[in-house]
């Protein structure tokens, strides 16, 4: 398992939050990520911190007895779970706070972690823009292990699906990998921007020599020599 830090952690948990606003308590994406929240709370704090009870103690639903299941109780669940969702927003913002102060006011006495081991699932995507079989593979290869698998079918064509499809995929992705060592292949930065308007974890990745776009300089960045290099430097920034 990757060691990470528990306010990096915490804060893809809660850019991930739009992406679950459109969904119920019974989506296995949701099911995931609250599993996956109520982990990185546990090994951040005591047991007994009130963000993990706060946390706990959302329900996410009102009736969970499938037999009364009818139009007006699926409206009540409904609200019900977007007025969790919100309030699990604020216990997410709160964890940070607390993480933040432990880390400045109470440098000598820190009683929370810097760092957590935990293993994530989902998917990441891998740019349409990127069509070098070589690149891709140089990039599943830093993945193996991670927990995420590719949101591609190994047969697929991503370069040929359709706009809202790869739009769908870049929203569903855990994260996205956008290489820039082909300045003229503007698919690359199209997909980045949507990446990025969607709030998405992205990591920008370029070979050595080639010139960016300056509006991406500030962005996450690997700069690789040569495809192993490629491979080993985003493994290094996975975990």
């Amino acid at each position: 398992m990757a060691e990470r830090d528990p306010i990096d952690l915490i804060k893809d948990q809660i850019n991930r939050w739009e992406e679950l606003t459109g969904l119920h308590s019974d989506h296995e994406l949701f099911k995931q990520w609250q599993v996956e929240t109520r982990t990185i709370l546990e090994k951040a704090f005591n047991p007994k911190s009130t963000h993990i009870q706060n946390f706990n103690a959302l329900r996410f639903r009102e009736v969970s007895v499938k037999a009364f299941d009818s139009p007006e109780i699926n409206k009540i669940n409904s609200a019900r779970y977007k007025r969790d969702l919100e309030s699990a927003k604020n216990v997410l913002l709160s964890a940070i706070k607390e993480l933040n102060l432990d880390r400045t006011l109470f440098k000598k006495i820190q009683t929370t972690p810097k760092t957590v081991e935990v293993s994530l699932k989902g998917e990441y995507y891998i740019s349409c823009g990127i069509t070098e079989p070589e690149i891709k593979k140089a990039i599943q290869l830093a993945f193996e292990g991670s927990g995420l698998i590719s949101i591609h079918d190994n047969e697929s064509q991503p370069e040929k699906e359709s706009l809202n499809h790869r739009m769908e995929q870049i929203r569903r992705a855990r994260v996205g990998i956008y290489d820039l060592s082909f300045p003229q292949k503007e698919g690359v930065l199209f997909e980045l921007g949507l990446a990025l308007g969607m709030g998405k974890e992205v990591t920008i990745t370029y070979k050595k020599g080639a010139t960016l776009p300056e509006m991406t300089r500030t962005l996450p960045g690997i700069e690789y020599e040569n495809l192993p290099d490629l491979t080993d430097k985003l493994k290094k920034r996975l975990c």
